[in-house]
């Protein structure tokens, strides 16, 4: 009998777990308690529920478990026989801790089976606030207990004293998941800081090849737009020429007048590189 090559587990992991008859492929309803040999710490069986609320009861022996799987219980309930010490068997489900000076320590909340044999093999206790305890699970042996009832659980108090810590304490679960979550967090920023920075780099890049070509295609506009306008001004120029000289040889009395009142368009606008021309020299 194994659980994919685990030797011992908690009680609390086959709570409540399926139980099928091999035999028949029956499903005989789900774990609900154990039944512990108390003097000699050794599981005689359990009882599973089915039905309407869990009200059928059926009880199987420790020695009819073929085998403990993650999904169900295999048994063969063929040739089991109901022993007296299976009548005695007390079910162990939260006992209230006491020591064997009268200091009621905490509370009984798991224990932990040897597969093979069924023999519980530790004890798992909590004593929040006891002799400096803090939250989380301690464990004590079988040898360490004095007497076991249905409300209590009586153990040597120099055993409880120094009970070492079966995992940590509920505080210290909490201060390491927000580790964790404070260092995925970090994580998570420096990646969108990063996916930001290459974005901007990615907008500053584009805005300038698009300012780039915005200004190259100014260029090119200004220089046709230049070339027009001074070939318009020359246009103008000449037939002005033209007009004066016909209106000479038609009234020769108003050639000095004409001339006075001549207009030269370039006067009336400059260009920008024009101008720089100028300056320069």
């Amino acid at each position: 009998m194994s659980e994919t090559d685990v030797t011992s587990i908690r009680q609390s992991e086959l709570h409540n777990r399926l139980v099928i008859d091999i035999e028949t492929t029956e499903e005989l309803g789900k774990l609900s308690q154990f039944l512990v040999d108390v003097k000699n710490h050794q599981l005689e069986g359990f009882v599973c529920r089915s039905g309407l609320l869990g009200r059928e009861r059926t009880p199987i022996l420790w020695v009819q478990i073929e085998s403990i799987g993650q999904d169900s219980i295999l048994v063969r309930r063929s040739g089991g026989i109901i022993t007296e010490r299976f009548d005695e068997a007390v079910v162990i489900d939260k006992q209230a801790v006491w020591t064997d000076t009268g200091n009621n320590v905490g509370a009984l909340v798991d224990y932990c089976i040897e597969l093979e044999t069924g023999a519980i093999t530790q004890y798992l206790f909590t004593a929040p606030g006891w002799q400096g305890f803090t939250d989380g699970l301690y464990l004590f042996q079988p040898a360490a207990v004095v007497s076991v009832g249905k409300k209590r659980m009586m153990v040597r108090q120099s055993t409880l004293e120094q009970a070492p810590q079966f995992i940590p304490g509920v505080q210290d679960r909490v201060a390491q998941a927000l580790q964790e979550d404070l260092e995925r967090t970090r994580q998570d920023m420096q990646g969108a800081m990063n996916s930001t920075q290459a974005m901007a780099d990615q907008v500053q890049q584009q805005t300038q090849k698009l300012t780039g070509q915005a200004r190259s295609q100014f260029g090119r506009m200004f220089g046709q737009v230049k070339q027009q306008s001074k070939k318009l001004r020359s246009q103008v120029n000449d037939r002005f020429a033209d007009a004066a000289a016909n209106l000479q040889n038609q009234q020769p009395g108003r050639i000095e007048e004409a001339s006075s009142t001549t207009i030269d368009i370039d006067s009336e606008e400059v260009w920008p590189e024009d101008r720089e021309n100028a300056n320069s020299d």
